[in-house]
């Protein structure tokens, strides 16, 4: 066992020795974890609370078949009474957070991630632990969310018994390690409209088989979510919206609903981007019913607040559930950075544990 210790400076890296590969343990019998009550910073509005009830896990991993619409109006779920807010016991140990790599067949080379273990992960060899997904924006650099103080603030969290021990994997989205235009976290469009690339296929199948093989997860929907802030945001939505089997829990941070307008080439036409494209999975399919959402905002976001707001709109119209926050700030950096905490805390909030 080695102890491992990070330096985030700017987006310079001092990284530790990578942890050895695990071969996971059967399943154990998994036992609903407390929800801890999250309070946000002078939120503005705050929406009815998401949908607390739980549905049969699975972990088998079925591409989506392509969907034909469903126009149905969709019901009012009934709600489950909020649990009881019981603080976690502190865990032993520490935790451990660096850089790793593995190989996509999805993308068809080897691409980095940054992954947190929690603190005890090596102390408490027979627990399985909830993960969490967390995807850049514009589909950038693996480094955006280390940057942000991910491991600080959930090693800080954990010891408080504000949040449970989770696993919490930090993808890139981008063949160039040090980010920029990246994917988009979609397939993306056949040629001639794009290069085909299927960088929805290697987060969804490719990264979730790789983290749930080679560390001790839960692997179920309802102990693993996805979130992102931004392009990241809207690739959470799509990737819960397609693959409700996978993710059941999905948080949209600032998400920036991009459309098939013909200025981005990898999103392509319509009739091919509905297929990924979060309002339409929303008005044409019944999948949103199967998650726990939560979907947040700057007040001062001019970029893309509007469109936020229209999504929003679209699920309060459908009866969907979901948690909908406005928060002080812009769409900017130093806006996700200070709502770290909060995001954790309601991941932690949603997810069985053991």
């Amino acid at each position: 066992m080695c102890l491992v210790w990070i330096l985030i400076v700017s987006v310079g890296l001092v990284i530790g020795c990578a942890a050895p590969t695990l071969t996971p343990s059967p399943s154990p019998t998994f036992t609903l974890a407390p929800t801890v009550t999250v309070t946000p910073r002078t939120a503005i509005r705050l929406s009815t609370p998401s949908n607390n009830a739980t549905y049969t896990p699975t972990s088998t991993f079925v591409p989506t078949a392509t969907r034909t619409p469903t126009l149905t109006s969709v019901p009012t779920p009934t709600r489950t009474p909020t649990r009881t807010a019981t603080p976690w016991p502190p865990p032993r140990g520490s935790s451990e957070c660096n850089v790793r790599e593995f190989y996509s067949e999805a993308l068809g080379h080897s691409i980095r991630l940054f992954l947190y273990l929690p603190i005890g992960y090596y102390n408490q060899n027979p627990r399985r632990y909830p993960t969490v997904y967390l995807l850049s924006g514009i589909g950038g650099s693996h480094l955006e969310w280390p940057t942000y103080g991910v491991c600080q603030v959930m090693d800080e969290l954990t010891l408080a018994g504000r949040v449970q021990p989770m696993i919490v994997v930090m993808p890139s989205g981008n063949d160039n390690p040090a980010g920029g235009i990246g994917s988009y976290w979609v397939n993306h469009a056949p040629p001639p409209m794009s290069d085909g690339k299927r960088w929805g296929d290697y987060i969804w199948r490719d990264l979730v088989r790789y983290i749930d093989s080679n560390y001790r997860t839960i692997p179920y929907r309802n102990s693993r979510a996805i979130g992102g802030l931004s392009a990241g945001g809207q690739g959470a939505l799509t990737h819960a919206l397609t693959h409700p089997e996978v993710f059941g829990v999905v948080g949209a941070h600032s998400p920036s609903f991009r459309r098939a307008d013909g200025s981005i080439p990898a999103l392509g036409d319509p009739t091919f981007y509905n297929q990924y494209d979060p309002i339409w999975l929303v008005q044409n399919t019944r999948a949103a019913e199967q998650l726990q959402i939560w979907i947040d905002d700057g007040d001062a976001d001019t970029q893309w607040g509007t469109a936020i707001r229209e999504f929003r709109e679209l699920l309060v119209a459908r009866n969907i559930p979901h948690e909908w926050h406005v928060f002080p700030g812009g769409h900017e950096p130093s806006y996700w950075m200070s709502l770290v905490p909060t995001y954790l805390q309601w991941y932690s909030s949603k997810l069985i544990g053991q």
